[in-house]
């Protein structure tokens, strides 16, 4: 088991809202070093509603490549957190076009920075509840499979589904460029299986998000949830994961003001580390 450890964008810098995850407009580019100095080795951009997100111009994107080259820094994945508000099912035809269009934009912008993982969540607001969810996601991402295979971007699907149901629209796809994305922490909250999951998923694993979670609860401090890691790391190692682990741990700093965003990414990223090290092959 060889993998990177990653930091979600956004957790680097100074909290803006009550928000646990939104894109650091003022502080982006910081985040490079600041991740660098800790000993992260990748960090996922997250796409929001902010407006002025620089991945959708092209003389940003440049500058993102360059600074992510001069630290050091992968970016291999974009979380689009955006689609959770806009739809990509159960929605008028007029949205559903203009959410298609601008995935594809992400697509094309992605594969000139390198970024090979869109993560597309559909989970809290954008849960799949029916099988007519189901069907039309199926149907409408398959519109823009020749975009993503000749970019050779992946999108990565979360959903908060039990993995029968999820394994199921994954196989629907049955595309090379169609897979998941794990989050132990929301599985757990869910009360799921977590050695079933993997196991069932590990044909489509593309990229996983670390964060800790009570049982039917909200995101806490890594370490101080229901999170089971002994067992999340072993079965890691068993199905040879390979892919980033991007830390998503839940913000101090949002109410204790004496602590930094970065002190808690440095004792995430050695919470991690441990893990890895101890179940090293």
């Amino acid at each position: 088991m060889e993998n990177m450890i990653g930091i979600m964008g956004g957790r680097l810098s100074n909290p803006i809202t009550r928000e646990t995850q939104s894109f650091s407009e003022h502080s982006w580019e910081m985040e490079f070093k600041k991740s660098k100095q800790i000993g992260f080795e990748v960090l996922e951009w997250v796409f929001d509603l902010h407006e002025n997100n620089p991945i959708l111009d092209s003389n940003n994107v440049k500058k993102i490549r360059h600074i992510a080259k001069e630290h050091n820094i992968l970016v291999n994945s974009l979380c689009a957190d955006y689609f959770m508000h806009n739809r990509l099912f159960g929605v008028s035809s007029f949205e559903l076009e203009n959410n298609l269009k601008l995935l594809k934009k992400l697509v094309l912008q992605c594969n000139k920075i390198e970024i090979k993982i869109i993560e597309l969540p559909f989970v809290d607001s954008s849960s799949l509840k029916t099988e007519k969810n189901k069907n039309e996601l199926v149907n409408n991402l398959e519109k823009i499979l020749p975009v993503i295979e000749e970019n050779n971007v992946i999108l990565a699907l979360e959903t908060d589904l039990e993995p029968n149901s999820f394994v199921n629209i994954l196989s629907k796809f049955n595309h090379p460029n169609i897979m998941a994305n794990y989050d132990i922490g929301n599985s757990t909250a869910k009360k799921y299986n977590t050695k079933l999951e993997l196991k069932m998923l590990q044909p489509w694993l593309a990229n996983i998000h670390i964060k800790d979670r009570k049982f039917n609860g909200y995101t806490v401090p890594l370490g101080q949830g229901d999170v089971n890691f002994d067992l999340f790391f072993s079965t890691l190692k068993k199905i040879n994961y390979n892919g980033d682990l991007i830390i998503q741990g839940a913000r101090e700093d949002l109410n204790d003001s004496t602590i930094t965003s970065e002190s808690t990414c440095k004792k995430y990223f050695t919470f991690v580390e441990n893990y890895i090290e101890k179940y090293k092959p």
